[in-house]
C-alpha cells in the first residue's frame, strides 16, 4: 500500500510487521519481508535480526520438528520390548539405552537443522541487504530523500468523499478560513520553505525535536504555519481577528503530544481522551492545545486523511459519521 502510494518505506514499519507475523503464527513471512528491506535500500540493525528471531520462536516450525521425531522414536518400541523378551534384562537395558541415544541424537540433529535455516536466511538476508547498499549508494539513492507530492497522493473515492465533507464542514465553521504552510522562512538567510521543503527537514522518528532543517543554509529552526478565518470570534495571537501563527509539529511529535492528551485521566476534566479533542472547546483560543488541533488538522489535509469526526463536537445532535451495519447490529 505504500508503495502504491509512492510514500517512503521506514525500518520501523518492517520491524512491526515482522514482530506481527511472528505473532501470527507464520514465521516464513518474514524471510520475505527482509528481502523486501534490501529491494527497499534500508539497512538491516541488530535491532531487526532480534525481531526476526523473535518471530520464529513464536511459530510452530521447532514443534513441527519435535513432533516428527517422537512419531519417529515410537517405530523401536516394539523393537525394543521384543529384545527383552528374548534375552532378559541386559537387552532391556541395551534396548533403553539404544533408545535414548537414539532420542537424543534425532532431537539435536531437528534443533540443528532449525537453526541451520535461521542462520541461512539471516546469512543470506545479510548477504543481499550488503549488495543492496551498495547498489544504492552507487545510485545515491540512500542520500536523496522523496516526498511524495500532495497532488500525487492517491486516494479511493470513498476516502475523497469523505475527505471533501471534512472540507465543507471546517470552512462552513471557520468562513473564509485560510491555512498557510508555504511562506514560512528561514530566520538566518531568509529563504522560504514550502510544506514539502519543511516536512523533509524533519529528523524522522524524533518525538522532541521541533525543528526542521532549511534546504539552503541547513540552519535548523522551529518552522510555523498561519491560519487565519473571517470569524469574528476567532482568536488569533494578537487577539481576535489577527492571524493565529502556530507551530509546525512532525507527525512524531504531534503524535507524541496526542497521546498524552488521550492517555491522561483527569478527574476535574468531564471529557477526557478522544472526546477531550472532538470538543469545541479544546481548540478555542491560541494555547498549546490549539496549537495540536490545527497541526491535526493541516497534517490530515496533507496526507489526505478524512478528519470529520474532529468535528462531531459542533453537532451533538448530528451524526456525522453513519455507524455500520455491526454496529447497529449490536445496539
Amino acid at each position: 500500500m505504500m508503495r502504491r502510494r509512492k510514500l517512503p518505506t521506514e525500518t520501523i514499519i518492517y520491524k512491526s510487521l515482522i514482530e506481527a507475523i511472528g505473532r501470527c503464527g507464520v514465521p516464513h513471512r518474514a524471510t520475505q519481508l527482509l528481502e523486501m528491506m534490501t529491494q527497499d535500500g534500508l539497512s538491516i540493525d541488530s535491532d531487526t535480526y532480534y525481531i526476526f528471531m523473535k518471530a520464529f520462536s513464536h511459530g510452530d516450525t521447532d514443534a513441527t520438528h519435535y513432533a516428527d521425531t517422537i512419531s519417529e522414536i515410537s517405530a523401536y518400541a516394539p523393537s525394543a520390548v521384543s529384545r527383552k523378551s528374548s534375552s532378559g534384562n541386559t537387552m532391556s537395558r541395551r534396548a533403553s539405552f539404544d533408545s535414548n541415544a537414539t532420542f537424543g541424537s534425532k532431537v539435536t540433529r531437528n534443533t540443528s537443522k532449525f537453526l541451520g535455516e535461521i542462520n541461512h536466511a539471516m546469512t543470506s538476508s545479510l548477504e543481499e541487504n550488503k549488495r543492496a547498499f551498495r547498489s544504492a549508494k552507487s545510485k545515491n539513492r540512500l542520500f536523496k530523500k522523496t516526498l511524495t507530492k500532495e497532488k500525487d497522493t492517491i486516494v479511493t473515492d470513498a476516502v475523497r468523499s469523505h475527505l471533501d465533507l471534512s472540507n465543507c464542514i471546517l470552512e462552513d465553521l471557520y468562513p473564509g478560513l485560510v491555512l498557510d504552510a508555504n511562506s514560512d522562512t528561514c530566520p538566518k538567510c531568509s529563504c522560504v520553505l514550502s510544506q514539502d521543503n519543511i516536512i523533509l527537514g524533519w529528523k524522522p522518528c524524533e518525538v522532541k525535536d521541533f525543528s526542521t532543517t532549511c534546504p539552503s543554509c541547513k540552519h535548523r529552526f522551529v518552522p510555523k504555519f498561519s491560519v487565519t478565518s473571517s470569524l469574528q470570534s476567532f482568536k488569533g495571537s494578537q487577539g481576535e481577528g489577527t492571524p493565529l501563527f502556530v507551530d509546525y509539529l512532525s507527525p512524531w511529535v504531534l503524535l507524541r503530544q496526542v497521546r498524552n492528551i488521550i492517555d491522561s485521566n483527569d478527574d476535574n476534566e468531564t471529557l477526557s481522551g478522544v472526546e477531550s479533542i472532538m470538543d469545541p472547546n479544546f481548540r478555542e483560543g491560541n494555547g498549546i492545545n490549539a496549537t495540536l488541533w490545527w497541526n491535526i488538522i493541516v497534517t490530515f489535509r496533507r496526507f489526505k486523511i478524512p478528519y470529520t469526526f474532529l468535528l462531531q463536537g459542533d453537532f451533538p445532535y448530528q451524526q456525522l459519521i453513519m455507524p455500520t451495519p455491526e454496529a447497529l447490529d449490536d445496539a
